[in-house]
C-alpha cells in the first residue's frame, strides 16, 4: 500500500473542501510551510490492474486536482506517485521545500488555458467535376491550385495564432499530440476574464481555417519543471 500524492500547497488558514479521492477521503499533510494532498492505502498494483481501472484512476487523479485548484493555489502531481510512508513523504517535501514554494510563488496568481487548434477540411469536390480532356484536366490543376492556397493559408493563420498569444502572454508551450492537431498552452492571470471572451473571440476570427477549442482555466500542467514530483 502507498500514500498517493496528489499535488502541493503552500500552508494556508483558510478551511478547504477536501474532495473523494480514488477510494476514500484524501488528507492534508504538513511538512513546515508545505503541504501535500494525498491519500492513504492505495495499491499503485491495484490500480493499474486493468485498463478500466487505470482510466478510471487518471480520472480521478484530475478530478480531485481540478477541484481542489478552485479552492487554492496549488502544483499539481503526475499521476502515480507514491510514497511507501508518512515519514518518506515528509522527508521529501523537506529536503525540495525551498524548490516547491517557490514555484507555488511564482504561480499563486496564473491559471493555465489550452487552446485546441484542428485544421478545417477544404472540400474535395474533384470527383464532381462536370469536365472531360483539357477542360477536366484544367479544373483539377485549378483545384490543386486551391487546395495548395488553403493550406499556405493554413501555415500563416497558425504562425499569426502563435505571434497573437506570444504578445499577451509570456509563459507559452506549443505542442503537436497528433499529426493535424495542435495545443498552445499558457499562463494567464486567474481573474483575467477577457480569455475567454473578447481574445478567444479575436484568435478564431484571425484563423478561419482552423477549428478553435479553448479549455476551462486549468491548474499549471505544463508549467512544472521536470524535477518535480
Amino acid at each position: 500500500m502507498s500514500i498517493y500524492a496528489y499535488a502541493l500547497l503552500a500552508a494556508t488558514t483558510s478551511p478547504l473542501v477536501l474532495p473523494f479521492g480514488m477510494e476514500r477521503n484524501i488528507e492534508l499533510v504538513y511538512s513546515s510551510g508545505l503541504g501535500a494532498i494525498v491519500e492513504p492505502e492505495i495499491s499503485m498494483e491495484g490500480i493499474q490492474a486493468t485498463d478500466e481501472r487505470l482510466l478510471q484512476a487518471v480520472l480521478n487523479h484530475d478530478r480531485v486536482i481540478r477541484e481542489l485548484f478552485q479552492q487554492i493555489p496549488l502544483l499539481p502531481l503526475r499521476f502515480g506517485r507514491g510514497f511507501t510512508s508518512v515519514e518518506k513523504l515528509l522527508n521529501h517535501l523537506e529536503q525540495h521545500q525551498e524548490q516547491y514554494l517557490e514555484a507555488l510563488t511564482q504561480l499563486a496568481d496564473k491559471v493555465e488555458y489550452t487552446v485546441k487548434i484542428i485544421p478545417c477540411s477544404l472540400i474535395d469536390d474533384s470527383d464532381n467535376i462536370d469536365a472531360k480532356g483539357k477542360a477536366y484536366l484544367l479544373a483539377k490543376k485549378q483545384r490543386y491550385q486551391t487546395q495548395q492556397a488553403f493550406q499556405a493559408q493554413q501555415c500563416e493563420q497558425l504562425e499569426l495564432l502563435n505571434q497573437l498569444i506570444l504578445k499577451t502572454y509570456t509563459n507559452v508551450i506549443c505542442e503537436t499530440r497528433q499529426s493535424d492537431v495542435r495545443q498552445i498552452h499558457f499562463l494567464a492571470q486567474r481573474n483575467d476574464s477577457t480569455v475567454s471572451t473578447q481574445q478567444f473571440s479575436l484568435w478564431q476570427v484571425q484563423c478561419s481555417h482552423w477549428q478553435l477549442a479553448l479549455s476551462e482555466p486549468l491548474p499549471p500542467y505544463h508549467f512544472l519543471k521536470n524535477t518535480f514530483i
